[in-house]
Parts: structure tokens; C-alpha cells; sequence
């Protein structure tokens, strides 16, 4: 199979097309675990139709299925390191599930 970096904007909207109708067979298919997988699969694809310029470090974004927010502190390929709001922890999430936040104060 080919690497994400090193497909076309066209085939990464494919393979996430693809990915979509597997996670929804085995949602379907009561299979959570395999669904998680996908899911990740999925994410990964849409960091690559990511512009990295977009995630800017200091920046807060709104993620994909959580309601707290995510303040990026550098990125590395398609991951943004960072930190959840009100924890310490540095963390990575790939950039095509941040969502601009509103500024803060």
C-alpha cells in the first residue's frame, strides 16, 4: 500500500471515502475495536490534506470528539504537540482533527 505522504490530494479523498464505508461496516458490525483503528486511519489521511501553516504554535483548537481544547506548541510532520486545557501533559494529535477555536482572552 502507499503511503499517505505519498499520495495525491485525490487519492487521500478516495482513501478516506474508502475508510468511511469500512468504519461503518464494522460499526455495523458491533466491532469497536476494528472501528477505533479506522478511525485513526481516517484521521491520519485528513492530516495530509492538512496545511500545516494553518496550526500555528500558541493557537487553540476545538478537536474532533472532545469538548476540551487543545493549545498547539509545535508540530512535527502531520502532529501537533501540545496540551490539553487545564493539563500539563504534552500530547500529539494528527492536525487534520483540530478545528480552529475562537481566540481566548
Amino acid at each position: 500500500m502507499i503511503q499517505y505522504s505519498n499520495m495525491s490530494r485525490e487519492e487521500l479523498e478516495e482513501e478516506i471515502r474508502r475508510l468511511e464505508m469500512e468504519e461503518s461496516r464494522a460499526r455495523r458490525s458491533a466491532m469497536p475495536g476494528e472501528e477505533a483503528v479506522i478511525r485513526q486511519k481516517i484521521n491520519f489521511a485528513k492530516s495530509y490534506l492538512t496545511d500545516p501553516d494553518t496550526i500555528r504554535p500558541g493557537d487553540r483548537f476545538a478537536v474532533e470528539g472532545d469538548s476540551r481544547l487543545f493549545e498547539v506548541e509545535y508540530l512535527r510532520g502531520v502532529m501537533a504537540w501540545g496540551r490539553w486545557q487545564d493539563e500539563q501533559v504534552l500530547s500529539a494529535l494528527p492536525i487534520g482533527i483540530l478545528i480552529p477555536a475562537p481566540p481566548h482572552d
